[in-house]
């Protein structure tokens, strides 16, 4: 079943980490690890001492809500709203993917 990408879905998914070429992991997000999401907050704000400081794993870096940003001290609200931009991106990306191989492209 072929499932066409909408409102920019196709443009999200070729910058995706996971993309070929892009230089970051290639695999789903949900299983980076502690220096991959490191990275990714490093490329998405200068947040990467969040990933050593909480030991986060791909899998909690897609679980992050405004308030749990707020407890582990990222400040100003503008600052966790721009993250919480970037998740709500890397999750698309990660959903696409998950299609994706379900649709068998």
């Amino acid at each position: 079943m072929d499932l066409p990408a909408q409102d920019g879905a196709e443009a999200l998914l070729e910058k995706s980490p996971e993309a070929e070429g892009s230089g970051g992991p290639r695999h789903p997000a949900g299983r980076w690890s502690g220096p991959e999401v490191g990275s990714w907050l490093a490329a998405h704000g200068g947040a990467a001492e969040l990933a050593r400081e909480h030991a986060l794993t791909g899998r909690t870096l897609l679980r992050l809500t405004e308030g749990s940003l707020r407890r582990m001290g990222v400040t100003p609200r503008s600052r966790r709203r721009e993250l919480l931009r970037e998740l709500l991106r890397l999750r698309l990306q990660q959903e696409m993917q998950e299609l994706r191989s379900i649709a068998g492209e």
